[in-house]
């Protein structure tokens, strides 16, 4: 009855005895038959029997008498009357209700571990300055699995289903609705969101029959704050960092070396949180939109005249020897952010996975934060299988490709040349032996696509109603080759991820539907029709396009 408004209840029907309380519980409630899900409130347990540790209950709860099993310290569900919505709930009730309870004795909790455990043992803190395993390897984000499978599959889902999209803090987010999946150490307090990730799913229905395919859907992570799925990763790692600042570490300023969205991310992020940020950039090799964006948001931008793989080397350097906070994705923080993508989209398919995840593959951070959101679901019984995953890369800048077809016996860097997917175009990537791992346990394989490939691909997908990113253009030009050779069938459900929003790459679209571009015939090239202003010349203009 206090939940619901209805003081009466059962009181006021001569019930009073059978109604004297015993003690006052947490209650959470929902009706199924209407669709809601909610609770936050109290209930008063009128009847308790059993030992101490489990004990059925009767309550008192929005007018009915309700029986369920309570375990101390734990949820007690019971059935809410279909006249309380969740408009009518303060903030704080909505905020309990996106909340789990606590569980003193298996907590949540995090930690850095090597990435190779079989060779280095080594373990820190979240809340350590660290990049680098004992043995100079990469590390990765350890959760306790064993804390958080104390919750059932059906529990998960029902709080990630319960948080998505809503305006509560920070549970409206993305990445943050997935909180206890991504860093439970970080208070509410210290996150710093916009309420990134939950982008559209977008169903290719167009252009995948064009390609013979019933099920082709694009995750369009570029519809974000910044324009790419940056945000998702930068999110976490800022948090993070605002957490350890507030705790008194000494983080002057956050870092990067970047082609062009992580900068855009971190620069945004950084402002929203009141923390300094620095960017080293290639010189020329960032598109002006790209370039705009750490500029607009007050980072210290410097340009270098060498590419990628340079800047990074220089700003390892430079976070060894100064109080700078390197946001780099060799700091696996940003995969925890990124991984919510395989989280959103297997709830968009009603907790189903896909048959085919493609990627784009440049530092192949991204692939391997893929790959472990999809691991993560199936441990905990969210999902029962992984999908395959096509890594794509540009022919320029192809440095996995070349390690999948020697059976990856050895990886060679190479230096990457230009190419228009810009933020690909890294010979060294960080993260190629995460990307590795994922792509033999999901059975994966790789593709790249040449310069005139990646953008008669875009071109001809953005004629169905996309608007492709280069780098989307490279996984959609490996798209289309495996379908040619069948290894993707007809009606394999297919997602390719699309991580930047076209936008940020008009000078690449223009070129290409100017026929600018160097060793490119733009195949589906869109002219503009340039004539003097008269009533006939246009008629004629519309009559050599369109039958009118």
């Amino acid at each position: 009855g206090r939940l619901c408004g209805d003081q009466s209840c059962e009181r006021k029907k001569g019930r009073e005895e059978a109604m004297r309380p015993v003690r006052d519980m947490d209650a959470w409630a929902y009706e199924k038959q209407c669709g809601f899900v909610f609770g936050g409130g109290r209930a008063d347990v009128f009847e308790l029997k059993g030992g101490r540790s489990r004990s059925w209950a009767k309550c008192s709860f929005g007018g009915r008498i309700e029986t369920g099993l309570a375990r101390r310290g734990s949820v007690l569900r019971m059935t809410l009357a279909p006249t309380q919505s969740l408009w009518s709930l303060s903030d704080d009730e909505k905020r309990r209700w996106m909340q789990l309870p606590v569980n003193d004795r298996s907590p949540l909790s995090a930690k850095y571990v090597a990435f190779d455990r079989d060779n280095d043992d080594s373990e820190y803190s979240l809340d350590e300055v660290v990049y680098r395993a004992k043995n100079g390897g990469l590390l990765e984000v350890q959760h306790d699995m064993e804390a958080l499978a104390q919750r059932s599959p059906a529990e998960w889902k029902e709080i990630f289903d319960r948080r998505s999209a809503r305006t509560v803090w920070p549970y409206g987010s993305g990445v943050w609705s997935k909180k206890e999946w991504v860093l439970p150490g970080v208070p509410d307090k210290d996150v710093v969101s916009m309420f990134e990730g939950n982008s559209n799913l977008f169903w290719a229905e167009r252009f995948g029959r064009e390609l013979g395919m019933t099920e082709l859907w694009v995750k369009q992570c570029g519809n974000s704050h910044t324009g790419s799925f940056k945000d998702l990763g930068m999110t976490a790692l800022v948090s993070q960092v605002n957490h350890m600042r507030r705790k008194g570490a000494n983080i002057k300023a956050v870092g990067c070396a970047s082609t062009g969205d992580t900068s855009a991310a971190l620069a945004a992020y950084c402002a929203a949180a009141g923390i300094p940020s620095i960017v080293f950039l290639p010189a020329d090799k960032v598109t002006t939109a790209q370039l705009v964006q750490p500029i607009s948001n007050g980072s210290t931008v410097i340009s270098m005249d060498t590419d990628f793989d340079g800047c990074m080397k220089l700003i390892q350097e430079i976070v060894e020897e100064h109080p700078i906070y390197l946001a780099n994705s060799m700091n696996s923080l940003r995969l925890e952010g990124q991984k919510t993508v395989s989280l959103e989209i297997a709830q968009q398919f009603d907790w189903e996975v896909p048959d085919w995840i493609v990627i784009p593959g440049g530092n192949l951070g991204n692939v391997y934060a893929l790959y472990k959101g999809f691991n993560m679901m199936k441990q905990l019984g969210l999902t029962d299988r992984l999908p395959r995953v096509c890594v794509a890369q540009a022919s320029n800048a192809n440095p996995l490709y070349r390690a999948y077809k020697s059976g990856y016996e050895n990886f060679e860097p190479v230096t990457a040349e230009k190419t228009l997917a810009s933020a690909i175009q890294i010979g060294d990537p960080v993260s190629v032996h995460r990307a590795i791992r994922a792509l033999k346990a999901t059975n994966g394989v790789v593709e790249e696509a040449t310069e005139e490939e990646l953008m008669d691909a875009s071109a001809r997908a953005d004629l169905t109603g996309m608007f492709n990113c280069p780098h989307t253009g490279v996984a959609l030009a490996a798209l289309i080759k495996l379908r040619e050779q069948n290894i993707i069938a007809p009606d394999d459900r297919t997602v390719v991820i699309s991580t930047a929003h076209g936008l940020k790459f008009t000078d690449s679209k223009v070129a290409y539907h100017e026929r600018k571009l160097h060793q490119c015939s733009s195949k589906y090239a869109n002219d503009v029709i340039r004539i003097p202003a008269k009533v006939g010349k246009v008629v004629d203009a519309l009559r050599s396009r369109i039958d009118i």
